[in-house]
């Protein structure tokens, strides 16, 4: 950033100090301005439904494609105008860390993260979070932490993470995941609406590939034979089969790099709403990102394709085993096409609802009506 966009930056939150707090002003972000999604979207989308005379604002790095619905305005993420927005806003929603200068009396932050952690993040991993354009992470999250009046938890697993790596010391309130009320409840409509944008045929079931980045930004480790993954998919499951695969957003510009014919394999890089997709799906093969934990929710198969574990963990590592998750592990794909013809139905759901206990995962879709109710209690204080 430029010396001259800082001194902007600054004048605009000195100037901000003292306008006033709207009382009826909600302002969402998520992942650093993308598009309407994640937690964020299913915190808005429930105040929507409230009916409540509410000011909700949508911060996006380009508002014209946020896919921001009626009810909602959107402002350009990271400018003056949207310091203004969350300088006399009365609650702000993330699911990432906002970096935001000052937040003053009579604003409240709700922080929703965005997912189950497999592999360590924060605190326990601070030296690997630095990086060139933020060369002091800690700095920036404690910054965030002390600014913040909620963590909202999907599980006692990770609420203990939250009291003990975030470098927070705040309330920390079991309500679930906003965004995983679809996947205890999808809607009936799923499949249909996500065929649509996709512009996918007919009469076949979706298998979707979702791996997370590797630090390298490389996609080496994508390496899933997605025609033998769907042959074995239709052989195990019945039907017929189509591959769908989404990159991590953090190398979603790299799918223009992976061959996909628009008849077997399709790329739902760009579709934004994650949820919707996972409840559209029959199946998933992912590696190390929390979705699986995320799909497992809505009780299909899922399966971990990882080649590189070994290398992984000497860059994350993980808090617990990879093959403690109640998922197929396979390391290549000869072993995948053998893990879902092996796939025991009656076993998985087993170890599925097993692994939901020992983590003390919230599973009762109600989670974004609860976070509505906090933010509601605030906008009426």
């Amino acid at each position: 950033m430029s010396m001259g966009k800082k001194l902007q930056k600054g004048l605009a939150w000195t100037l901000g100090s003292v306008l006033p707090v709207r009382r009826n002003k909600i302002v969402f972000t998520s992942y650093y301005g993308r598009g309407y999604s994640d937690n964020p979207k299913a915190v808005a989308d429930e105040l929507l439904r409230r009916g409540e005379d509410l000011d909700l604002v949508w911060l996006a790095k380009d508002p014209h494609s946020a896919g921001v619905p009626d009810g909602v305005r959107a402002v350009q993420y990271d400018t003056m105008a949207a310091i203004r927005e969350l300088s006399t806003a009365r609650v702000w929603v993330d699911n990432c860390r906002k970096g935001a200068r000052r937040k003053k009396a009579g604003q409240y932050y709700m922080q929703t993260w965005h997912g189950f952690a497999l592999k360590r993040i924060e605190r326990d991993v601070a030296d690997k979070l630095n990086t060139p354009e933020n060369r002091s992470y800690a700095t920036y999250a404690q910054r965030d932490a002390r600014q913040t009046d909620v963590i909202v938890s999907d599980s006692a697993f990770m609420t203990n993470i939250y009291q003990n790596s975030f470098w927070y010391d705040g309330p920390v309130e079991l309500y679930g995941a906003p965004r995983n009320d679809i996947l205890v409840h999808p809607p009936k409509d799923a499949q249909a609406r996500v065929r649509r944008a996709l512009h996918l045929p007919e009469g076949c079931r979706l298998l979707l590939y979702a791996p997370t980045f590797r630090a390298d930004g490389s996609l080496d480790a994508y390496s899933l034979d997605y025609r033998a993954a769907c042959d074995a998919c239709g052989q195990r499951f019945g039907g017929q089969w189509i591959a769908l695969v989404r990159l991590h957003p953090h190398v979603m510009a790299r799918a223009k790099d992976l061959k996909f014919d628009n008849r077997t394999t399709f790329d739902a890089t760009a579709f934004d709403d994650m949820q919707l997709l996972l409840a559209a799906c029959d199946a998933v093969i992912t590696d190390y990102s929390s979705l699986m934990f995320d799909f497992a929710l809505t009780r299909r198969p899922c399966f971990q394709f990882a080649t590189d574990i070994d290398a992984y963990k000497n860059d994350r590592n993980f808090y617990f085993p990879i093959d403690e998750t109640p998922f197929p592990l396979a390391k290549s794909n000869a072993e995948l096409a053998r893990c879902i013809a092996s796939f025991d139905e009656a076993a998985y759901q087993r170890d599925v609802a097993a692994f939901f206990e020992r983590m003390g995962i919230c599973v009762d879709g109600k989670a974004s009506a609860r976070c509505a109710d906090w933010i509601l209690a605030r906008v009426r204080k």
